[in-house]
């Protein structure tokens, strides 16, 4: 049920008076005058600002030889007119992969990875995230890599599995208010039997057995849902019977407080959109609190015309764009101001969820440059905190879930932008936030505050889109209101937030003994990946610095450290491959972007008599629209009876055989050494020390290393390293 006109712009606001056609033509021409004149005083005076440093600093203003465009808009915010609950902003760590690395700054760096953490979820630091979505770890692909699934074999669990709930207690222990959402992209093999047919009672026992894990280390989940983008024959009585299961099994086990989202796709999936079934399948209803749509402001460059359908609206249900995403600079940090404000105006969408969170991964991978912050430097600490985190600060840093959108007080601008009003539940906070990415003009805005709201002081922060680092979310001068109202000048190219609150900053440390200043952090500077690398045992009991892209690649427990493909029986995958396309198989990846000429190593021994597995060398996989078996690179793969091949691998053309041979039978139970070298254009490989093949290659020059299986089955690894 909607708590106000889907498109009303401002229907808090008192209706102008009835003016006789006399009078027009000379109220008019005063009506100009005056705006001409508060405009010139606002962007003259009011609307100066200053950099961030806690309100100090030099001062600058907006170019003042521009004209404001039109009369300007009224909005009032009236605090007796609270909304719909506005539940948060969030992001995604997940789908997948793409937080690998952060845990591996604890070696070396664990105050940059620290810092990362308050970045991304700290009150009035960076992003506050007030909603973490993690991957339940499937053992398959899910974009930029793959999570080991907690239990590969049923009945063999592994709690600590990767590092999501690493991650989750890191962001917790920061926001402890943080909502913590969980969602599986793949699922383990016995699941579906293999048959690719995910919605199953064994999945819910999968689900259920993970969040048992997560309470047991301290994490609450606060959402789940079922799998990601995962209809293959849209909302079938089978999905619906998963979904009203589900929620009897969290009952059982004690999770009745954890919410269900349905269904993390998108709108008329096959034609039929989940809010259909909520009242024809009471059980289905029941059992779905929130529903969950992807990218519902269309285009994910420039999101426009946001929708969802009409039995969404209509069905009382909270409603949240569970994942925006592929959000590229320099268009990304637009888009997604437009989304937050926008998805809400014209979709009634009170939770968002960003992906990705982080771009924590090896080099040479589709998304690397994306996500709120850059960390995939352990070796150095440095880290980039991208605009996108400034973009959702705006909105983050000056509300909280639970908060209420007030009604009559959003709405679109005339010139392009718009604007979105929060309020605390007592009414004793209120925040406005204003968006002008695709407003071709500056323009006036007149803001009454009444209900009861406080308008003693204003504070104003702002977020040049695509403007440089110190235009991002900067202190502006404090607007003083009179009578409850105050005029401002909004340059296009903004994201503007008007706030009765305080505290916030751009990553501002507290202040210590030993300095008074207060500052933000410094990462280290950016250094390329030294060789050699060596591999040894993470805190999330993977090898440090690796980048499993399909299957599991984990430490067995022990004294030795063996290095094992975990993954049994092809996993059920959120994207299955095509019948034209090659099979998936098992493969995980380590390097820097500088990577080229080195030799990689690693001893491989064998579980069964027809497995293979083998090693990869300049490995490039520049988009993730190609299936992940596809990539650039070089591989050497030796079989269980002896028999090797060195292989080019390529995009959309398959893989090239470059030579093949046979050093006898190898066996199984027995370590034995393979070596690949690429230097310039010479590729060479060995065998326990004896070289079966030298060629030249002009083709790939470029790359990281990496280890594979030929097959979803235990093969063990030890010694993986690259040297020059």
């Amino acid at each position: 049920m909607s708590d106000e006109p889907l498109n009303a712009t401002d229907p808090g606001a008192s209706p102008p008076p009835r003016v006789s056609p006399r009078r027009k033509g000379a109220l008019a021409v005063a009506a100009a005058l005056a705006i001409a004149l508060v405009a010139v005083f606002i962007i003259s005076g009011v609307d100066a600002a200053l950099s961030n440093s806690g309100g100090h600093g030099r001062n600058w203003r907006h170019d003042t030889t521009v004209a404001v465009t039109g009369p300007g808009t009224a909005i009032t915010i009236n605090g007796a007119r609270p909304g719909r609950v506005f539940d948060g902003v969030g992001a995604i760590s997940g789908g997948g992969g793409n937080s690998r690395l952060l845990i591996d700054y604890l070696t070396k760096h664990p105050a940059q990875a620290q810092q990362v953490i308050d970045y991304l979820f700290k009150p009035h630091f960076g992003a506050s995230l007030q909603i973490l979505k993690l991957e339940i770890g499937g053992d398959a692909n899910a974009t930029d890599g793959s999570e080991p699934s907690y239990q590969h074999v049923p009945g063999q669990l592994n709690c600590g599995a990767g590092y999501e709930l690493w991650l989750a207690k890191q962001a917790l222990a920061a926001n402890p208010k943080l909502r913590v959402y969980a969602l599986q992209w793949n699922a383990p093999d016995w699941v579906g039997a293999g048959r690719q047919n995910a919605w199953t009672l064994a999945d819910i026992r999968n689900v259920i057995g993970w969040m048992k894990c997560a309470r047991a280390d301290g994490v609450t989940i606060s959402e789940v849902g079922g799998w990601n983008e995962h209809l293959p024959h849209g909302i079938t009585g089978t999905v619906m019977g998963w979904f009203i299961k589900l929620r009897a099994a969290l009952n059982r086990a004690h999770f009745g407080h954890v919410k269900i989202v349905a269904v993390d796709s998108f709108a008329h999936v096959h034609g039929a959109d989940v809010a259909k079934f909520l009242t024809s399948h009471p059980k289905f209803g029941r059992a779905i609190a929130i529903l969950g749509y992807h990218n519902v402001c269309h285009h994910l460059s420039r999101p426009y015309h946001c929708k969802v359908p009409p039995a969404a609206l209509a069905s009382g249900r909270p409603i949240w764009e569970t994942e925006v995403g592929a959000l590229q600079p320099p268009g990304g940090p637009g888009s997604l101001a437009r989304s937050i404000n926008n998805a809400y105006i014209e979709a009634k969408v009170t939770g968002m969820v960003e992906w990705p969170m982080l771009s924590s991964m090896p080099a040479r991978l589709p998304v690397e440059n994306l996500g709120l912050v850059q960390a995939g430097q352990p070796w150095s600490g440095n880290y980039h905190v991208n605009q996108i985190t400034w973009v959702i600060a705006q909105t983050t840093q000056f509300t909280q879930p639970g908060w209420r959108y007030v009604r009559g007080a959003s709405g679109h601008f005339a010139v392009g932008g718009s604007y979105v009003s929060y309020e605390a539940p007592d009414r004793s906070s209120w925040s406005l936030v204003a968006q002008t990415s695709d407003a071709h003009a500056p323009q006036a805005i007149t803001v009454h505050l009444g209900g009861g709201l406080p308008s003693q002081v204003v504070h104003v922060w702002s977020t040049k889109v695509n403007g440089r680092p110190r235009q991002w979310f900067a202190r502006r001068a404090d607007v003083h209101p009179r009578a409850g109202a105050f005029r401002y000048v909004l340059d296009s190219g903004y994201v503007y937030t008007f706030t009765s609150t305080a505290g916030q900053s751009k990553g501002v440390l507290a202040s210590s003994a030993s300095s008074s200043a207060a500052v933000a952090p410094r990462p280290p500077r950016s250094a390329a990946m030294p060789l050699p690398y060596r591999a040894f045992p993470d805190q999330s009991g993977q090898a440090w610095g690796l980048g499993t892209m399909d299957g599991a690649f984990e430490y067995l427990p022990g004294s030795s450290p063996v290095l094992a493909q975990t993954a049994r029986g092809t996993p059920d995958f959120w994207q299955p491959p095509k019948p034209t396309q090659p099979a998936r198989f098992p493969y995980a990846v380590v390097g820097g972007a500088t990577w080229r000429d080195y030799t990689v190593s690693a001893q491989v021994k064998f579980t069964g008599i027809r497995q293979s597995a083998g090693l990869i060398a300049r490995y490039d996989r520049p988009s993730f629209r190609q299936p992940v078996e596809e990539f650039r690179g070089y591989m050497f793969t030796v079989s269980a009876s002896g028999t090797w091949r060195l292989i080019r691998n390529r995009i959309s053309h398959g893989a090239l055989t470059l030579a093949t041979g046979h050093v006898g039978q190898l066996g199984t139970g027995r370590w034995h050494t393979l070596t690949l070298s690429a230097h310039g254009k010479v590729i060479a490989a060995r065998v326990d020390g004896t070289t079966v093949v030298r060629l030249v290659s002009k083709a790939d020059r470029f790359g990281v290393a990496g280890i594979y299986a030929g097959g979803w089955y235990q093969v063990l690894f030890r010694g993986l390293a690259v040297t020059r």
